[in-house]
């Protein structure tokens, strides 16, 4: 039963990066704003409007790791293969992946309900 925290945490990191900016304050915290191009998102927010960071990655350069790193699902993917390759338990792997994105699922609908 203590395995499950793992999905809870994954979910809780993917709506903190995903669906909120704190990435990007905690990049402007620790200064490491020119390594991750916060500037330019930040004026690419100027004259665009609206869109997130990870929109930004994207638009700015086409790469497969800007696409993989851009998408929750896939990151939700490799998290979960992290966890696994501490347990080593095939079923562990399944069930994460699908409750942690029942997890994120939920936190987004709770949050756009709550907007």
């Amino acid at each position: 039963m203590e395995d499950l925290i793992y999905s809870f945490f994954n979910a809780s990191i993917l709506f903190f990066l995903y669906k909120t900016d704190a990435f990007v304050e905690y990049i402007k915290l620790f200064r490491l704003s020119k390594p991750f191009e916060v500037d330019e998102y930040e004026k690419y927010l100027d004259t665009v409007g609206e869109g997130d960071y990870w929109m930004y990655l994207t638009f700015k350069k086409r790469t497969f790791l800007r696409k993989l790193v851009s998408c929750p699902y896939c990151v939700s993917f490799w998290l979960n293969l992290a966890t696994f390759s501490y347990h080593q338990n095939v079923v562990f792997l399944i069930i994460n992946i699908w409750l942690t994105l029942f997890l994120f699922m939920s936190l987004n609908f709770l949050s756009s309900k709550s907007q």
